[in-house]
């Protein structure tokens, strides 16, 4: 089970950390951000316990949002 601050390495040999994660109509989907370079990022989801990466802009204008609120639960005290 991948979670929020998991660090992931990707086919692209990046590690990226995952900073949000979000169930929108029965798929989950993942907000990352590459650990070393901050304005790569990349909206995957899973399927077949494979991440894919998302490339439907209108998607992602719609899960931004939702990324958000689920990013402002986390509990960075743990």
């Amino acid at each position: 089970m991948i979670d929020i601050r998991d660090i992931l390495t990707l086919d692209d040999n990046n590690e990226y950390v995952v900073v949000s994660k979000i169930l929108y109509e029965g798929k989950i989907y993942y907000y990352l951000v590459d650990k070393n370079k901050n304005e790569n990022i990349k909206f995957c989801y899973e399927k077949e316990d494979n991440l894919v990466e998302l490339n439907d802009k209108v998607l992602v204008t719609k899960l931004l949002p939702l990324f958000l609120d689920a990013a402002k639960s986390i509990n960075f005290d743990d």
